[in-house]
């Protein structure tokens, strides 16, 4: 915050996106929205990031993209997709000024632009990898390629087939640096041990095989039937071991970890996260990879491995019996990976039973969750999350009663977060509105999914999916402006009660890295709002086809406003930027 002006501006990132939220303490008169440039090691580009939306699309000559300086902003949040990596990049944000609303014609208020702090976009944090992909098809960029007119059973169809073949840009650009890392994590000497819940694809199974005895637990999923084959085979060539984990009806394998140990055996890093290890689960769907280079944590792992081989019988099935359970019972623990960041572990199945019951007592909450449901009624500030679908009870009850809390003490906090699951988004937004009264309404603080459902303006009918999840990150995060106490829970668990009484899961809990809960939070945000906009459309065409949809997708949009009006949402009693001030404390 500046004392001069008052003004906001927040600027975090992670291995994929740098972003940015500012705000001014009141409306810019004849401001046309703002242009960001970009600064690099302390110089400023002279162009401004890339705009994909403008002035009317009748009358502007200008075909997309064009910069910010000429179709700018009119938002007080962007991000940067092409930001360098690991370089101090910075940005400056300036007003666009339209004198009697000339469009074509607009000046820079240098004197009024404000200038965000400096960040570097990577992925290391110091003894961490933290990798996100790109995992989104709703997008413009994948719209507008080659294969767009297709009718959406031979879209999906062909976008399978680009997604999972190796080398297609599409394939390299959708899973982002997660392909890169996994690569380079098996490049290592030593020896692998795999507990994976899907497996299907081809250069995944591939880098397998060439792992020289990689040591792999399958879990039962329908998608591995063709690599349990490939994997047996290349067994019996003597080149790994594969063992299948078949779980029961009630229950699913759901890890994706690896761990390497050395060739003088000793564990030294796991590789873990929330992506499967398929085409689409690299390229999609929203998910994060972990990579954590501590020899404690990746013991640990390989303790848990070794758990689940002894709790598999000689045919396969999967007991998941009292021992399996006390003992991920009794190894949650947390390990010291630097000087400000501690790593909590957790494992699954850890319950006396194996399924929930039905009615929910404290002492039926398991112990992974009571830790999780403790820092979240410890939030002070923000809570945010990605979900695919946790179930009930689950992260998103114990959320509600936390911002219900806070009201009542006259502080209230900020909650955005998203899931897969279209009803469970539309209740939980409905009950913060009727219990966090403090702020205005916004009924889209957690979102559910959608695609743009035709063409109209600027935009291109687009593919929300391609199978059951969109967002398939299972990642909270609280207080991430708070160096001491933030926190972030992610791996493989679907943060509800469920996966720890049936699963096979790993938890991580990352506690007191800012940099790294900011670079979830970036994540976080970014789908969150990605998202939004194409739910609030979703909702008001509800059952509208054909030429009704058409004209409706041309009345709920409007290209950049050729006047300083669209300031007007943002400053009004109920606006969006009272809501956002609480991002900022």
């Amino acid at each position: 915050t500046s004392k001069k002006n008052l003004t906001q501006r927040i600027v975090i990132a992670n291995n994929d996106i740098v972003y940015l939220w500012w705000t001014f303490p009141k409306k810019i008169a004849n401001c046309l929205g703002f242009t960001i440039h970009r600064i690099v090691d302390g110089i400023e580009e002279t162009k401004g990031l890339y705009a994909t939306v403008g002035f009317s699309l009748k009358d502007d000559p200008r075909k997309s993209p064009q910069t910010t300086d000429e179709w700018p902003i009119q938002s007080y949040n962007w991000k940067d997709l092409y930001a360098p990596h690991n370089k101090k990049v910075a940005y400056r944000i300036i007003p666009m000024i339209a004198k009697n609303n000339d469009w074509m014609n607009l000046t820079a208020d240098k004197k009024q632009s404000i200038k965000t702090d400096s960040i570097i976009r990577t992925q290391n944090y110091g003894g961490l990898k933290i990798i996100f992909n790109r995992g989104l098809l709703s997008t413009q960029a994948f719209a507008r390629k080659d294969n767009a007119n297709l009718d959406e059973k031979d879209l999906i169809k062909g976008t399978k087939g680009l997604i999972s073949k190796p080398g297609n840009i599409w394939r390299k650009r959708l899973a982002g640096q997660m392909l890169y890392n996994i690569n380079e994590f098996f490049k290592q000497k030593g020896k692998f041990y795999c507990a994976l819940y899907e497996l299907s694809d081809t250069e995944l199974i591939g880098i397998l095989e060439k792992s020289k005895g990689a040591e792999i637990i399958l879990s039962s999923s329908d998608s591995n039937e063709e690599s349990r084959k490939i994997l047996h085979d290349a067994m019996d060539k003597g080149k790994l071991n594969v063992y299948d984990r078949i779980m029961s009806s009630n229950s699913i394998g759901h890890n994706k970890f690896v761990v390497l140990v050395d060739n003088k055996g000793k564990p030294k890093s796991v590789l873990t996260g929330s992506t499967n290890w398929t085409s689409t689960g690299l390229c999609g769907q929203t998910n994060n990879l972990v990579i954590i280079d501590n020899e404690d944590v990746a013991k640990l792992f390989l303790n848990y491995w070794h758990k689940l081989y002894e709790d598999t019988t000689d045919d396969g099935a999967a007991l998941q019996d009292k021992t399996l359970r006390k003992w991920c019972r009794d190894n949650g623990t947390d390990f010291s990976i630097n000087k400000s960041t501690d790593l909590g572990v957790w494992f699954s199945p850890n319950t006396d039973k194996k399924t929930k019951p039905k009615n929910i007592t404290a002492a039926a909450i398991p112990v992974d969750l009571k830790e999780v449901f403790d820092l979240i009624k410890a939030a002070k500030k923000q809570i945010l999350y990605l979900l695919f679908n946790p179930g009930s009870p689950s992260i998103i009850d114990h959320v509600l009663d936390a911002a219900q809390n806070a009201k009542s003490k006259g502080k209230p906090i900020f909650v955005r977060g998203a899931v897969s699951d279209a009803q469970m988004a539309k209740k939980v937004t409905t009950n913060i509105i009727s219990k966090d009264a403090t702020l205005p309404p916004d009924k889209y603080q957690v979102t559910g999914v959608a695609a743009i459902p035709g063409s109209f303006s600027y935009w291109e009918k687009e593919l929300l999916k391609l199978g059951f999840a969109t967002i398939h990150d299972k990642v909270l995060v609280i207080d991430p402006f708070d160096a001491k106490n933030c926190v972030v829970v992610t791996g493989s668990h679907n943060l509800g009660l469920k996966a720890s009484y049936s699963n096979d899961e790993n938890m991580i809990l990352i506690k007191g890295d800012n940099p790294i809960a900011k670079a979830y939070s970036a994540h976080i945000l970014d789908v969150v709002n990605h998202f939004k906009w194409r739910y609030k459309l979703q909702e008001r065409l509800k059952g509208k086809k054909g030429k009704a949809l058409e004209e409706s997708l041309t009345n709920s949009w409007h290209d950049l406003d050729e006047s300083d009006k669209w300031m007007d949402y943002y400053y009004k009693s109920n606006g969006d930027l009272k809501r956002e001030q609480l991002f900022f404390k």
